[in-house]
């Protein structure tokens, strides 16, 4: 009887032992997994300084290869395409197609690098619902922000919105950031994206919000409105991120346990890359670095 009891504990025990690992990997298993590149910054162009225009091609497609392998849902580009002239968006985007998913963009400055006529198809051409705007894969919202929207290269020269921002940027003074290559957001976005935040709070939806523009640091490459971003940010525990680009360099900050991630353009360097592939966990980030883009662990804050 003894025997029979001790061997009906150990089946119990192993039965205990493999639900446990069961929870374990599947806590480890990530939310959502994703490709992520930025500042391909294209152009039929000589090189300017560190700026090699021509080798995005080469590295793109080196990028989108590997990328296919890992079996992604779906690739981010945060923003600047192209670093000039209109065509150059039908010779770079064709090189993301052999990805076999979709690919989500964000607007940049240097995509208006162009006739003031073209102005109003950027977003059509690179395949965007709207400017702005909101997608969600395996139960994680992304929010995609329009960081150019108040701006003095968005709109065509002379327009209403134009002159508006011109004369918001003046009206900064000496701010750092008050520079002609950053913009901003208007306050009907900052609105939308206060809604969109509440839903997911009340939702326990997990957010990733992306922008063109860094928020943080402020070393001037920050979007002109950065800290009514991240007031928004900050106040809702459904916003797990910011990610953005523009500046090349790329750069960590965390604060009140919110990491804004800035990544590196894959625009420098002939030969050497930058992308990655994320992975969202639900208390950290993975980042899958390749090249100049670093790999690491970024710890999120708490959420109950």
């Amino acid at each position: 009887m003894e025997t029979m009891k001790r061997r009906h504990f150990l089946a119990l025990s192993a039965a205990a032992a493999t639900v446990s690992r069961s929870k374990a990997a599947e806590a480890e298993t990530p939310l959502v997994s994703f490709g992520l590149t930025t500042d391909v910054q294209y152009a039929d162009a000589d090189p300017q300084g560190e700026r090699h225009y021509r080798e995005s091609i080469p590295k793109l497609k080196a990028a989108v290869e590997d990328l296919a392998k890992q079996k992604l849902p779906f690739t981010l580009h945060l923003g600047d395409m192209i670093d000039r002239d209109f065509a150059s968006f039908a010779k770079i985007l064709p090189l993301f197609e052999p990805l076999g998913h979709p690919v989500w963009h964000l607007l940049g400055n240097h995509d208006y690098t162009i006739a003031d006529e073209r102005k109003i198809s950027v977003a059509a051409t690179l395949g965007m619902p709207a400017d702005h705007y909101g997608f969600t894969v395996s139960g994680v919202r992304f929010l995609m922000l329009d960081t150019n929207e108040v701006s003095t290269y968005k709109h065509p020269e002379g327009s209403k919105e134009d002159l508006e921002a011109e004369a918001a940027m003046k009206a900064m003074g000496s701010a750092n950031n008050a520079k002609p290559w950053n913009g901003g957001t208007s306050p009907a976005q900052l609105q939308w994206l206060e809604k969109e935040l509440a839903a997911a709070d009340a939702a326990k939806t997990p957010v990733l919000v992306c922008g063109h523009h860094p928020l943080l640091s402020e070393a001037g490459h920050q979007a002109w409105n950065n800290r009514d971003i991240i007031k928004l940010i900050e106040s809702h525990k459904s916003a797990r991120a910011y990610l953005c680009g523009h500046n090349h360099a790329g750069e960590q900050v965390v604060s009140n346990g919110v990491p804004y991630l800035n990544f590196k353009s894959i625009l420098h360097e002939p030969g050497v890359t930058a992308y990655a592939v994320v992975r969202l966990y639900q208390n950290r980030l993975v980042i899958e670095g390749r090249g100049r883009e670093a790999s690491r662990e970024v710890p999120l804050r708490e959420w109950e």
